[in-house]
């Protein structure tokens, strides 16, 4: 054995663990296109505070759907047009939202955040 053999192997484990981390990125590693980014922010100003992590809608959603589907940013099954629907007509304890609070291109918007880790999209 010879006395460089430790140091090539932590070697050959960093560029594994440096190609793992770089080259196998997945929808959610992806970068937000212009709609998904103002979508984010949206979702952040005006969702979030049912919609987030150990809050009241969330929780909602895990009672009802269980707990692949509560946390809605970490979906990967939502289909736009649901997403649009249940916004402007609302769905079960959640309001509907008029034009007047979110206009159509902000429900897009948000829409489009919703979807972009649903491969169909």
């Amino acid at each position: 054995m010879s006395r460089y053999s430790g140091a090539r192997a932590l070697s050959l484990a960093l560029a594994f663990q440096f190609l793992s981390a770089s080259s196998w990125a997945t929808a959610a590693d992806a970068p937000l296109t212009p709609s998904q980014e103002q979508g984010r922010k949206l979702f952040h100003a005006t969702c979030i505070y049912c919609h987030g992590e150990k809050v009241w809608g969330t929780f909602t959603l895990e009672r009802r759907m269980g707990k692949d589907h509560a946390l809605l940013e970490k979906r990967d099954d939502l289909v736009g047009t649901y997403v649009k629907t249940v916004i402007r007509a609302g769905l079960g304890s959640m309001p509907p939202y008029r034009r007047t609070e979110l206009s159509d291109t902000d429900v897009e918007a948000i829409a489009a955040y919703l979807t972009r880790l649903n491969p169909a999209n």
